[in-house]
């Protein structure tokens, strides 16, 4: 247990010389820091219209009884940004999460700006989002004007604060508080303590803007369901987000609550967030911030359908529920997410699709009431309510001092997240109806009552199919989503080995080493974890490395386990920049014959993987995998390599 006298951050409102010479630090990490003047800064978005904010569209929207759509958007060059936006109006949206690049998140701007050169200049995407910090306050300014609506800046942790201030002062209106989403999702080295900090930073200068008479939204994210799990410990996250920011000034809260397949228990977790936020703001003496809408999120990190079909299927179920449950907006992915960066025409048909779903379920304003409903809104509010009470309790009322405990000793956990400071000890699977559960609670102060009616509905799922709810039955309900159901009672999925491993004995007997892990800057680790897993299974001897790995961190684990593979993947798009030169650095540390096997999205936007295994077999790999393959396959792949080198 951590002792609260090593605890280095308080709920304590940040003095505000104190903040402004941290704001003036960080605006010397680019040149374009020197365009934000925090008064110029703030007079500008004072003169803007309404609908360049977030916080009075949000009301507006619910006013109204209306679903507004809440895309992604983000690409590189600014003209080609402008484009896209202007297409998104034409089919009528006008709330825009803008998602910055990977390098611009992890402060690496010397690369994000060859990043942008070469898109310039080839007329391909070579990054995965908008390097805003890049592009400064007067060009950012020039997107913003350039079309209707407000925009949500989305960053993760090191680029937080500096992208906040440019956002802030080019118009942005929203940006994402998510401690948790760093540490469930997108950082694998921050402690607690700093991704709280940041969060203070963060909300501390939207609070210096909400005593000058303008209010920044922050959308509260939680923890992100990276495995099949209930929602319980990512709501409380949000409030616990809310808390820690209210705490330092920021005045107006969206919580972002994601669709997980089973109807009655998305509409129960829906029902009760909006109670439960105004229940602990309230509470804990934060009775004056807005709660201008929930906003519900498609974003959980699970396989998206590849098939055309199957991804209009699964985008206006979750619009169709979002109109059920009267949100203000929400968030769908695009027909092609699982190809990579959507197209504008991809954006365009989905968001036709969706707004038709809204409009048509939204005017028939009906009611829906259901004993299931109910119920799982009672486990919700009973859940989220122990938790956040368990929080506080071992924070002696101190909210930061209570997360960092709480993470501590496993009060906040959840399944197969990025951090190296997290337990990592819950588990779920889904019920007969699709709904989740969880199978492992690890140290989460869920409720016997919760727990029983859990257990309860497993038992019926094991009953029916005459098998034990496991690990393995965990991993397929995550695959079920992209093929078109909720549970598979068969198990056909493409983690399930078909057929023994002809290898097996002899790996188990020879041991051979792998090193596995997400290259570069990629947050990306639930693919890596799947794959450790499965080789330690097959008997390797494994270092994973987990996410956001770079290169030279791969070649020191290989020396310092004398390797005989590397297992490599990348989701985000980059890994041509991550890679170049990789096997020649290989040769000349002593690594010359090593196998390399690289799988994933490995470019940004769609293309053709046959140009991939080309392009990255010149570049020294040995194999080259697209997204959906299976686990097992390379691995026997990766067996039959060995053995041809007499390696087992």
């Amino acid at each position: 247990m951590i002792d609260t006298s090593k605890i280095t951050v308080r709920d304590i409102t940040i003095p505000e010389d104190e903040f402004l010479k941290k704001h003036e630090k960080v605006l010397t990490l680019w040149p374009t820091g020197k365009e934000v003047d925090l008064e110029e800064a703030i007079a500008y978005n004072k003169s803007l219209p309404d609908d360049k904010n977030m916080n009075k569209m949000l009301k507006k929207y619910k006013a109204a009884g209306k679903t507004s759509l809440y895309p992604r958007s983000g690409t590189p060059v600014l003209e080609e940004e402008i484009k896209l936006l202007r297409s998104l109006n034409e089919v009528g949206v006008f709330m825009f999460p803008f998602t910055t690049d990977s390098y611009n998140r992890n402060l690496k701007f010397d690369m994000a700006q060859k990043g942008l050169e070469e898109s310039i200049k080839t007329g391909k995407a070579k990054l995965n989002g908008f390097p805003i910090v890049n592009h400064g306050v007067k060009n950012t300014r020039k997107v913003i004007e350039s079309c209707k609506g407000a925009f949500d800046i989305r960053s993760s942790r090191e680029g937080q604060f500096i992208i906040a201030e440019i956002a802030f002062a080019s118009g942005v209106s929203a940006i994402p508080q998510s401690m948790f989403g760093w540490l469930s999702g997108f950082d694998k080295r921050a402690t607690p303590e700093e991704c709280i900090q940041t969060c203070q930073l963060t909300a501390r200068l939207s609070g210096c803007y909400a005593e000058r008479g303008h209010i920044i939204n922050h959308a509260c994210h939680g923890w992100l369901p990276n495995g099949i799990i209930p929602t319980y410990v990512s709501i409380a996250c949000m409030l616990l987000e809310a808390l820690v920011s209210a705490g330092q000034g920021a005045k107006s809260f969206s919580p972002m609550v994601n669709f997980n397949g089973n109807m009655a228990q998305d509409l129960g977790e829906f029902r009760a967030t909006e109670k439960l936020f105004r229940k602990y703001l309230d509470k804990y003496g934060h009775a004056d911030c807005e709660i201008p809408g929930l906003i519900g999120n498609q974003s959980f990190l699970y396989p998206f359908p590849s098939d055309v079909g199957m991804a209009y299927g699964y985008i206006n179920y979750t619009a169709m529920l979002g109109a059920l449950a009267r949100l203000p907006a929400c968030s769908v992915k695009t027909i092609d997410e699982a190809l990579g960066i959507p197209s504008i025409e991809a954006h365009q048909q989905t968001y036709r699709s969706a707004n038709w779903i809204y409009n048509i379920v939204r005017q028939q304003e009906m009611e829906l009431n259901s004993k299931d409903i109910d119920i799982e809104e009672r486990m919700t509010e009973l859940s989220v309510g122990a938790i956040i009470e368990r929080v506080m309790e071992l924070g002696g009322g101190d909210v930061a001092v209570g997360i960092v405990k709480a993470l501590d000793e496993g009060v906040l956990d959840s399944p197969f997240s990025i951090s190296m400071h997290l337990q990592d000890n819950t588990l779920g699977v889904r019920d007969l109806h699709g709904a989740m559960r969880y199978l492992e609670y690890g140290n989460v102060p869920i409720p016997e009552e919760v727990r029983e009616f859990s257990r309860q509905k497993i038992r019926e799922r094991e009953e029916y199919e005459g098998r034990k709810m496991s690990y393995k039955v965990s991993i397929a309900d995550m695959w079920t989503i992209c093929n078109g159901t909720l549970i598979d009672p068969k198990e056909s999925i493409v983690y399930e080995e078909e057929t023994p491993n002809p290898y097996l004995e002899a790996v188990k007997k020879a041991k051979p080493n792998v090193v596995t892990g997400t290259v570069g800057v990629d947050a990306h680790v639930i693919g890596t974890k799947l794959i450790s897993r499965s080789l330690r299974e097959n008997g390797f001897t494994v270092a994973a490395l987990g996410a956001q790995t770079l290169p030279e961190e791969f070649i020191k684990a290989a020396q310092e386990t004398a390797a005989d593979a590397m297992m490599i993947t990348s989701l985000y798009g980059m890994a041509e920049q991550d890679l170049q030169g990789f096997r020649e650095k290989c040769d000349e540390a002593g690594l010359d014959g090593i196998l390399l096997l690289l799988g994933g999205n490995l470019g940004v936007g769609k293309h053709d993987f046959k140009e991939d295994e080309e392009k990255f077999s010149k570049m020294g790999f040995d194999r080259v995998y697209p997204p959906d393959s299976s686990i097992e396959k390379s691995i026997q792949d990766l067996c039959a390599d060995l053995r041809a080198k007499g390696r087992i």
